[in-house]
């Protein structure tokens, strides 16, 4: 039997022949800066990136637009409504991103009626808790300048592919996305990359 890890969820549910998949699942892309969906949207579909990246954040108490976290091929994101009536984002690609779509019922179905696909999923969940906690970790652990550097070294090592062609990842955000995710300011991020 495949291992989704080797090749990847949509064709272990092919080779397994799921019922329902053509239905409940879509292939998009999206252009740069296209949003997916919003911070007014409680219910959303849920995501899976195969080329391409995409920005998630939220609106602060005074408008403005926030980012907290990057994901990248390979990683799934979206259906908020299991986390509380509080809890709102949006997600927004920040370069062309080739998506699958997959409706929340069929893959919560998938997820309790498949133990492989389960623990798959968990897996996919402890590695995106892993990074939130790994970025909380530098803001505590680095000066502001130092984790700035940092945060920008490790993107640099991300390449994404969009479009056929190959991007490093520090290069599609902007300094406010950067401050947004060393929790430092978008004039300290400028000043620190500059002086590199």
């Amino acid at each position: 039997m495949p291992k989704i890890s080797e090749i990847g969820l949509y064709n272990y549910l092919s080779w397994k022949q799921v019922p329902g998949l053509r239905e409940n699942v879509r292939l998009i892309t999206v252009k740069k800066g296209k949003q997916l969906y919003d911070t007014d949207q409680k219910y959303t579909d849920i995501y899976e990136i195969l080329s391409g990246a995409v920005k998630l954040g939220g609106i602060s108490c005074k408008g403005k637009e926030y980012i907290y976290e990057l994901v990248t091929p390979g990683e799934f994101f979206g259906n908020l409504a299991m986390l509380g009536d509080t809890f709102r984002e949006f997600g927004k690609a920040i370069v062309a991103t080739q998506l699958r779509v997959y409706k929340p019922a069929f893959f919560k179905h998938l997820m309790t009626h498949d133990p492989e696909v389960a623990a798959w999923c968990f897996e996919k969940i402890v590695y995106r808790w892993n990074k939130t906690e790994s970025m909380l970790a530098n803001i505590r652990s680095y000066e502001p300048r130092e984790r700035i550097q940092v945060l920008y070294n490790e993107l640099q090592k991300i390449k994404i592919i969009a479009s056929n062609r190959e991007i490093m990842m520090n290069r599609l955000l902007t300094l406010q996305d950067i401050a947004d995710l060393t929790g430092t300011t978008r004039q300290l991020a400028a000043e620190t990359i500059n002086a590199v």
